[in-house]
């Protein structure tokens, strides 16, 4: 008996390594600012419920049983950064020319990032004090609150930016006067925001500007993994809830609770 036990822990040892050489760890960055509907809580913590971007990728990883996913919660640029330098090997992000220096975005055959493998798509709608015709103004000039980190959009003549350190902080400024609006998201995937989610600011519709987030990765990750993140590319199609969009926007700064229901 004793011999047989030996010789089967001997087998584990030859056996395990070579499963766990299998396993293909995605270390995903994203950042530490709360930011609804995709991500919930502050600082390096993963909340729970995480935010339904993170959701999301959790269910698509299900799907693939030799990806081990790990979360990291960073400021955003220092995510940028971290991907760059390959010390992390996915996030999300909007599609941008110079980011193709360093992330691989999922494109088409014409070399352009492809839509039918997008993770999300949202519309961003201008945010000012109600009643108060912001882009009427604009020929005048007048000074708009973007976070940090974000890529700038193409804004009317007249429009100064001035970069914020979170979505909250821009929307305060509004509330406060010293700035005449902010952008925020207004639609997730078609959906509209409910009419809570400003802190009784005024959305102005239509959107400025519609943007798509992709899964992307760090070069030396997608070199070694392509096929696998051809997959998950096309296992994150398959995993979306639009109703999960729809319960996150309900939330405030300081509620992250939600009903126990998780995407299929």
């Amino acid at each position: 008996m004793k011999v047989f036990i030996a010789m089967f822990i001997l087998l584990l040892n030859i056996i395990y390594p070579a499963i766990a050489e299998d396993i293909v760890e995605l270390q995903f960055c994203y950042e530490d600012k709360q930011l609804l509907p995709y991500y919930t809580g502050a600082g390096s913590q993963v909340a729970n419920p995480p935010g339904v971007t993170i959701e999301h990728l959790q269910n698509s990883v299900k799907q693939l049983p030799q990806v081990k996913l790990t979360l990291q919660r960073k400021p955003w640029l220092r995510c940028l950064q971290l991907l760059q330098q390959n010390k992390v090997d996915a996030l999300v992000a909007t599609y941008d020319e110079s980011r193709r220096n360093f992330a691989v975005f999922p494109l088409d055959a014409q070399s352009q990032p492809n839509a039918n493998l997008a993770l999300s798509q949202h519309a961003t709608c201008l945010v000012q004090q109600p009643g108060k015709n912001v882009l009427e103004r604009s020929t005048e000039g007048i000074v708009i609150a973007r976070p940090l980190g974000y890529v700038m959009p193409q804004y009317p003549e007249g429009v100064t930016t001035v970069q914020v350190q979170s979505q909250q902080h821009a929307f305060e400024l509004v509330k406060q006067g010293r700035v005449d609006a902010t952008t925020t998201l207004c639609e997730v995937n078609q959906l509209p925001l409910p009419d809570n989610y400003v802190y009784g600011l005024q959305v102005n519709y239509p959107p400025l500007y519609s943007t798509t987030g992709y899964l992307v990765f760090s070069k030396g990750f997608y070199q070694q993994h392509t096929e696998l993140a051809a997959s998950l590319w096309q296992t994150l199609q398959h995993t979306r809830d639009a109703n999960r969009y729809y319960q996150y926007l309900l939330l405030n700064d300081n509620d992250i609770t939600l009903p126990t229901e998780r995407e299929n």
